[in-house]
């Protein structure tokens, strides 16, 4: 993860984790957040913040949607004042920004690895299709060269058989076969 995503992260995390301790001392007025919801709260936050530091982002974004749906529960059951909700509400906007962009970095550069990867295959397919051409004009011209050899020692031969026959009399010609 890179320095700024988890600056972000880390920042973001404590400012939940602020807007989750619930406010004490203050017996007089209206539950902002009960203590076991905050305590939820608090653990859901700590097990995004474990998938992010982890690079597991998408566990982290699917944890931080279910503590939002938490949150909403819990503010619907009257158990975190509307202010409090919204004040939460705003730490997991910004936390689950953060994780969409480092998930979406991670799909371009999975993207362009895969790109990259089939540009070499594509390369090395065609230096193999190269090479092998380059192999089948080799054996071509080997041939060739075997065939030329081939007629020059046949014809070497039959000058020599020729010679032979020149230079020795009729009944000596069996000595040349």
């Amino acid at each position: 993860m890179n320095r700024r995503i988890r600056n972000r992260l880390t920042v973001a995390v404590a400012a939940g984790l602020l807007l989750l301790v619930p406010l004490a001392g203050c017996a007089g007025e209206p539950v902002q957040l009960e203590a076991s919801t905050a305590g939820n709260l608090q653990a859901a936050m700590l097990d995004i913040t474990e998938a992010a530091a982890a690079g597991d982002f998408s566990a982290a974004q699917s944890l931080l949607t279910d503590m939002q749906a938490n949150l909403h529960a819990a503010a619907v059951a009257g158990q975190v004042s509307a202010e409090r909700s919204s004040s939460i509400q705003t730490a997991i906007n910004l936390v689950s920004a953060d994780l969409t962009a480092e998930i979406e970095a991670r799909a371009v550069a999975a993207e362009a690895a895969a790109a990259a990867a089939a540009k070499a295959a594509a390369l090395t397919e065609q230096q193999n299709a190269d090479n092998a051409e380059k192999a089948a004009e080799d054996s071509r011209e080997a041939a060739d060269n075997a065939r030329e050899a081939e007629r020059k020692a046949a014809e070497d031969a039959r000058k020599a058989w020729e010679e032979c026959l020149k230079d020795g009399d009729q009944d000596s010609s069996a000595q040349c076969d």
